[in-house]
């Protein structure tokens, strides 16, 4: 046990120095000490000096602007906004009732920023849990974030997926020891007693894209498991999230009733769905996550163009025009370059603003948004 203990001390202290080092990693956010970091992390805005000073020396070269700036947070929307306070209420319903437990699914085409909507709801999830036991409590895992394993088929890749993220797994030594890995014993008993006393409420599985429907009928009782015996709320993510999860529980001999909505996206798909009558308890919800419209509609052209001015908000720039992104122009051409999908809306502004301190201009104009786009042409 004691060598246990200073194996997980030996590996949390090198995961606290690969976040100081390259804090936006995506490894550590499958693992305890990098999920809690991330819902600890308070990312503020590089400080500028009063209004009409220019930038001081060796701006170009601030590795913390410039780092800010790489790494713009999601701006809010109605549907995710909408989504984090359902997923909350669902949280403490499931833990507060002893039937009725549903999971939740995100769907939407790629790019369209199901990920970070997934990751914001487990913070959100968390602080208002922490919030309501009096804050963090010691030996206590409310959230729990794993990704779909590299080989979905065997259900023990999913335990070892939450194992590695409570740290139950101890790390391979040499070669032979990865190549051996198979050979370890199944961790269900353990990864379920964790998640029972450490009274975890959330689950978030990512990318369930990269798992055919016979791999999931193969692991979805188990967690049928944890969502009925512990009161665990379940999330699935990605593409085609929600015609996985109905195959599979038509595979896995379960029921689940397809919307009028969600039949009609299969049938265009071309995937004919063929729901059945399920009791009340087996509804999917469903979030649907689109690229943000820009069309002749009014409340179109107000969305996206409020979107831009949440970005412009997250801005830290000395020269920064008022409207820099959400002018009717620059609005409509962001559009048009990017589709309105959030991960291609995210990656023009930031670059843009890089290009900007390391240019001098510290402004976002056509000739930055030029700049920034021509780096994801081919």
């Amino acid at each position: 046990m004691k060598a246990s203990i200073e194996l997980r001390a030996k590996r949390e202290a090198r995961l606290r120095q690969q976040l100081k080092e390259t804090p936006m990693r995506p490894l550590p956010l499958f693992q305890l000490t990098g999920w809690t970091h991330f819902v600890d992390e308070k990312v503020e805005p590089p400080v500028l000096l009063p209004a009409g000073s220019s930038p001081t020396t060796g701006r170009k070269e601030d590795e913390q602007a410039i780092a800010y700036h790489r790494h713009l947070r999601m701006v809010s929307t109605d549907a995710t906004t909408h989504m984090q306070e359902t997923v909350v209420e669902a949280v403490h319903r499931n833990s507060g009732c002893r039937d009725g437990l549903m999971d939740h699914v995100i769907d939407g085409p790629p790019g369209t920023g199901k990920t970070c909507l997934l990751r914001a709801m487990g913070r959100t999830a968390q602080k208002e849990i922490e919030a309501v036991t009096g804050g963090r409590q010691p030996n206590t895992i409310p959230v729990v974030h794993i990704t779909t394993p590299a080989d979905p088929e065997p259900r023990v890749n999913w335990l070892w997926e939450i194992g590695s993220y409570l740290g139950l797994n101890p790390e391979p030594k040499n070669l032979q020891e990865v190549l051996e890995m198979r050979k370890h014993q199944d961790v269900t008993l353990p990864v379920n007693y964790v998640l029972e006393t450490a009274q975890t409420r959330l689950l978030l599985i990512d990318d369930i894209n990269r798992a055919s429907p016979q791999h999931l009928a193969n692991v979805l009782p188990y967690f049928d498991y944890l969502r009925d015996k512990l009161g665990i709320s379940i999330i699935y993510c990605g593409t085609g999230a929600s015609h996985r999860l109905h195959q599979a529980r038509i595979l896995a001999g379960g029921l689940t009733r397809v919307s009028e909505e969600n039949r009609v996206r299969l049938e265009q798909a071309g995937q004919p769905a063929q729901p059945v009558s399920p009791s009340p308890t087996e509804l999917l919800p469903v979030t649907w996550l689109h690229p943000l419209p820009l069309g002749t509609k009014a409340e179109e052209q107000k969305t996206f163009r409020r979107v831009l001015a949440s970005f412009e908000a997250d801005l830290s720039l000395y020269r920064l025009e008022e409207h820099a992104l959400s002018k009717q122009a620059i609005a409509v051409e962001l559009h048009r370059r990017t589709g309105g999908y959030f991960k291609a809306l995210t990656y023009v502004i930031s670059t843009a603003a890089v290009i900007a301190i390391r240019s001098g201009s510290e402004n976002i104009t056509m000739k930055e948004i030029d700049a920034a786009t021509a780096q994801i042409r081919y």
